[in-house]
């Protein structure tokens, strides 16, 4: 049997195949992904999916969209929420023809952050008309609240917004 050789450093011994070129690398060269890496993201491209990847196909494949994600991870946290309740007139731009909604999520906040994250997605910097709602399951003596949210995804005009506050 021969050995393998890593596809980076060509040290023998590698020990991982790539999920993504099948190519082998050393366990110091070699990238692993969490399951829940892009999480909040509704459509995960098949090739960032996998949880092993050689550093060319890292670098090529997941890196760029790491950093995309990263970057609207930072966007969602400054999305603007308005609630059901509101009784303020909004400065609106724009909003989206259909709502959003997110289910199963394990915390308030949570819940509000993937609703950002979506209406980002869709190129907005709001959620109006957000409803948040938490429904106790019971598991034999466990009790736990699942969470899940609704919200229109629109543009505001955020200069407005900041004038105002």
């Amino acid at each position: 049997m021969s050995e393998k050789i890593c596809i980076s450093c060509r040290r023998p011994k590698a020990t991982h195949p790539c999920e993504l070129c099948s190519e082998w690398s050393c366990k110091s060269c070699g990238h692993f992904l969490d399951a829940d890496t892009f999480s909040f993201r509704e459509k995960v491209a098949s090739e960032l999916k996998h949880t092993y990847y050689c550093a060319p196909c890292f670098q090529a494949q997941v890196e760029p969209e790491l950093e995309t994600y990263r970057e609207m991870m930072v966007q969602a946290e400054d999305v603007y929420i308005f609630f059901t309740s509101q009784k303020k007139s909004i400065p609106l731009v724009s909003k989206a023809k259909e709502s959003i909604r997110v289910e199963n999520c394990e915390d308030r906040d949570q819940t509000i952050l993937r609703l950002a994250f979506k209406a980002v997605e869709q190129g907005h910097n709001a959620v109006m008309e957000t409803h948040v709602v938490s429904e106790k399951v019971r598991n034999a003596g466990h009790q736990k609240n699942k969470w899940s949210g609704t919200g229109i995804p629109a543009t505001v005009d955020a200069e407005r917004i900041e004038r105002h506050t």
